[in-house]
């Protein structure tokens, strides 16, 4: 008899631990820790319709996405999102660490969003690659040192004064560039507010306090809301700044955001899942997986 490997152990646990949060809120439940760029979007149509057309149990409408990721471009997100609308009638998200950027955008997506006081979205900050094409950056801190340099150059009373702000803005600024990231911050914006009245805010039906009929107008100026919220880079300073549960609960931003801390049963499963999947990544070199009850960790990057 073959003596068994490390790596099957993990898969079978983790396997177990992906069922355990599929039976807590009745679903199929899908892990993707990953940055948001291609080829995710197709790895994650593959796992996807795999899960539709090879149910292990029976087939089901509810899709669970623990996510984590830095976040990325846009256009995958709304891919991602076909994707998962094409096949379940309603999709949870869960956030045990972070969804940045594009994934907060993803995450807004969602019937229902499961975060705890550790949890943290992210503004909504398109990312672009660096020369090298390797790394990702955050775009609105190129937006914002264009902005600096454009108001300093406007006010300056001598183009002395401001010969190196000019010089570097020739040399350093792409206006192709800067105008990729003004539109990809507008999609993500255009997005928030399509899916947030769509999904999130169907059942809002009545007000609180004033118990007033909710309509179709209301809640999309309240997703506009939301979503110019989430978009004011120098608001959250910093593309990984964290915006907790709290924040997000808060009369400023109004999101209702179920709290999985307060199941303890649930909680434990989700870091547990988590935890674990996380670091059998790292250790085995990964930068990006996807991860099913049915499926060994299917590497993204």
């Amino acid at each position: 008899m073959e003596a068994l490997k490390v790596d099957e152990l993990v898969n079978v646990v983790l396997a177990d631990m992906n069922t355990n949060i599929s039976k807590h809120l009745n679903g199929d439940c899908i892990f993707v820790w990953s940055g948001i760029q291609s080829p995710l979007d197709d790895e994650f149509r593959v796992v996807i319709e795999h899960l539709v057309h090879h149910p292990v149990d029976k087939s089901c409408n509810r899709l669970i996405v623990l996510l984590e990721t830095n976040g990325g471009h846009i256009e995958v997100v709304e891919r991602m999102v076909s994707v998962m609308r094409k096949h379940y009638s309603e999709v949870y998200f869960i956030v045990a660490g972070h969804a940045y950027s594009a994934g907060t955008v993803l995450v807004l997506s969602g019937d229902k969003i499961f975060m705890d006081y550790y949890s943290v979205l992210g503004p909504i900050d398109p990312q672009y690659q660096d020369e090298d094409g390797h790394n990702l950056l955050p775009g609105s801190g190129y937006l914002a040192k264009f902005n600096e340099l454009t108001k300093k150059i406007n006010r300056s009373s001598s183009p002395a004064e401001t010969k190196a702000e000019l010089s570097y803005l020739i040399k350093r600024f792409d206006p192709a560039k800067l105008f990729h990231i003004e539109q990809a911050i507008e999609h993500g914006q255009s997005l928030i507010t399509e899916w947030l009245p769509k999904y999130k805010f169907k059942d809002w039906q009545t007000t609180k306090g004033s118990n007033k009929a909710v309509t179709p107008k209301m809640r999309k100026y309240r997703a506009q809301e939301i979503a110019g919220l989430l978009a004011k880079a120098d608001k959250w300073h910093s593309h990984g700044r964290g915006i907790t549960m709290k924040q997000l609960q808060s009369d400023e931003i109004k999101l209702d955001i179920d709290d999985f801390g307060s199941n303890s049963n649930l909680s434990e499963d989700i870091r547990n899942y988590h935890g674990l999947a996380v670091d059998f990544a790292r250790k085995m070199g990964m930068r990006g997986f996807i991860h099913t009850k049915q499926k060994n960790m299917r590497r993204v990057f």
